[in-house]
């Protein structure tokens, strides 16, 4: 089924899952963060994938991706989600060095389903009772935004 092409500012808020179908609802600038907003990927200059346009009116619910489909690049928004939760997690003082590199590497199989995604679960859920409360909530807060399905479900968000 072929698809429209989403527009998404590079915080990663939806601006217009339809930007060619419905161009008067696209935005330069993101109307909640005022960030730029991309309809092709910065890497490969490949069309940000949106709705399926289908033929019988029937519309599914949009999920934006978090890497591109030609190249497999993240997107700005993922870049930004990875880089910020990994730099709060560095100033938890109650984590060793150890932990605090394992959680940041464990950060991308959160995102995508990977046969890894289970230990990056199993270590995160562990790492949840360590880390101070800011810390937690931060995590929690990238694990509901960003997260894929089976993370959400398993750590309970």
């Amino acid at each position: 089924m072929p698809h429209d092409t989403a527009q998404i500012c590079e915080n990663g808020h939806l601006v217009n899952s339809y930007s060619k179908k419905y161009p008067s609802d696209n935005e330069s600038f993101c109307s909640k963060c005022g960030a730029l907003t991309i309809t092709k990927c910065p890497y490969c200059n490949q069309d940000i994938r949106g709705h399926d346009i289908g033929e019988y009116g029937f519309v599914s619910a949009y999920e934006k991706p978090m890497y591109c489909i030609n190249c497999g690049n993240p997107y700005p928004w993922t870049v930004f989600a990875l880089r910020n939760t990994a730099l709060l997690i560095t100033e938890d003082a109650q984590l060793g060095e150890h932990q605090i590199n394992e959680l940041i590497n464990n950060l991308p199989d959160i995102i995508t389903e990977t046969p890894s995604t289970n230990l990056a679960i199993a270590r995160m859920k562990k790492a949840l009772l360590s880390v101070g409360k800011i810390t937690a909530e931060g995590i929690r807060q990238f694990v509901i935004d960003f997260g894929c399905e089976l993370a959400k479900k398993s750590l309970g968000f």
